[in-house]
């Protein structure tokens, strides 16, 4: 992000994603398992795993025994909030918008 960069509020944020992405930002990831292998150079296994709604690649570094020694995330574009007002950033934005989406479509169905 630029110095430049206009920051736009959680809620707008929010606002613009999708409705996979935002289950993912409210709810949480729910992991698939996508690769495993064992990394002679770090001596470990470097396993992947993917979200499903979101598509974010999760990957472990984990030890002989199974012991997480690290954990690192690939993103699809969009996922992140790089210009966005941090001190707005939290679960409770994503849960009303999840909300709201969810009334409207009821609604909509009804009428």
């Amino acid at each position: 992000m630029s110095a430049d960069a206009p920051i736009r509020s959680a809620h707008d944020f929010a606002g613009e994603l999708s409705d996979k992405t935002l289950h993912c930002r409210e709810l949480g990831h729910t992991w698939k398992p996508l690769t495993v292998r064992w990394d002679r150079e770090v001596d470990a296994y470097d396993r992947r795993l993917r979200c499903p709604m979101c598509r974010t690649v999760r990957i472990q570094l984990l030890t002989s025994s199974g012991h997480v020694m690290a954990n690192r995330y690939e993103y699809p574009e969009g996922y992140l909030a790089k210009d966005v007002d941090k001190g707005t950033l939290h679960r409770d934005v994503f849960r009303l918008e999840a909300i709201q989406r969810f009334l409207t479509a009821t609604e909509e169905k009804a009428s």
